[in-house]
């Protein structure tokens, strides 16, 4: 389906923009606080593009949203190469956040309604994560890779121009509170776990740069998690998705300590190998969730991408001040105790 592949090269594009975003913005002249500031406002805009749009969907032309966010998104994808200062970073970073988040809910809940195969979708956008930062690595020239990004999500607009995209629309719907209250369990723990991971991908290229690590060699720690994730989350969808999530808060715990002890390239890579099965159950198991009891899947989907989106404001602004205050590592064990937490909400959500 190509849909498939409009995932692959959006994430492809994001993954490979993102990793050295940090490590750009330390280089351009910003702080500890400033990084956090600049991620932190990427993630609202995304956040709140992901619940708008995600709810128009439900009830107008999906095809147009999608169409408009792939375009958006290869115009602010180049206009990174123009950026020389932290202020324009978090500028252009704002409108690409922004314009990201337009198109997944739509996109998701059409592979949803053609196939209901959320798990071998999610796979080839985690497919895209894993080639886009081993690119990353392997370029590590930052106009190369926003030049290649944003040639990658044009691609995916030409692809969607030839797709029919238009699905069923609801005339009548629940209301958003409604939606997040019935959901509730799902998206607080969501947003526990992912508080806690937003402050540790803050700081952790920027931890791996200050062991010694080179930036290839970052990229491939990174595509070995995301590589993972493809050949994990379309055998995980068979199990019950409750199950999935309870999995993805426990071994989330336990890979961000042991971050806070690996030292060598080896170590990190084996740890890799336990986050990749965290994020492949609680992702999947979280989209299951809210996929299969809601009518309205376009905006569940986008509550659950806001959530993602909101925690990663709070985690990356805490992050940073985390970061300038207590070191690197102090992230990590707050991104641990933040898991253990959304671990006990799926325990008493049963």
């Amino acid at each position: 389906m190509h849909a498939y592949l409009i995932n692959f090269l959006t994430q492809t594009a994001t993954a490979s923009s993102l990793l050295f975003i940090p490590i750009f913005a330390k280089e351009v002249g910003a702080s500890d606080i400033e990084v956090g500031l600049i991620s932190s406002a990427y993630s609202f805009a995304t956040f709140l593009a992901s619940n708008f749009f995600g709810r128009l969907a439900d009830f107008h032309d999906r095809k147009k949203i999608i169409l408009v966010g792939l375009l958006l998104s290869a115009i602010f994808f180049l206009a990174q190469v123009l950026v020389e200062t932290p202020q324009q970073l978090l500028i252009v970073r704002t409108l690409l956040g922004f314009s990201l988040g337009i198109f997944p809910a739509a996109l998701t809940s059409w592979v949803y309604e053609k196939s209901g195969n959320i798990g071998r979708f999610s796979a080839f956008g985690s497919l895209g994560w894993a080639i886009g930062q081993l690119l990353a690595g392997i370029i590590m020239i930052y106009w190369g890779i926003f030049v290649l990004g944003s040639i990658f999500v044009f691609l995916a607009f030409l692809i969607a121009i030839r797709e029919n995209i238009n699905g069923s629309t609801l005339k009548k719907a629940k209301s958003p509170l409604r939606l997040v209250k019935d959901n509730l369990s799902v998206y607080f723990s969501f947003f526990l776990r992912h508080t806690g991971a937003g402050a540790v991908w803050l700081v952790f290229p920027i931890y791996l740069s200050e062991l010694g690590i080179s930036k290839f060699w970052i990229g491939v720690i990174y595509f070995t998690n995301s590589f993972l994730q493809f050949l994990i989350m379309p055998r995980v969808e068979r199990f019950n998705p409750k199950f999935l999530m309870n999995i993805g808060t426990i071994f989330s715990a336990v890979t961000f300590y042991l971050y806070s002890v690996a030292t060598h390239v080896v170590e990190f890579l084996f740890v890799q190998l336990i986050i990749a099965v965290s994020w492949s159950a609680m992702y999947i198991g979280a989209l299951r969730l809210v996929l299969d009891k809601n009518l309205e899947k376009n905006s569940v989907t986008g509550f659950l991408n806001s959530t993602i989106n909101l925690s990663t404001i709070l985690g990356s602004l805490v992050g940073g001040l985390i970061a300038e205050m207590f070191g690197y590592k102090a992230c990590f064990y707050f991104g641990t105790i933040f898991s253990l937490l959304a671990m006990l909400i799926r325990v008493k959500s049963k």
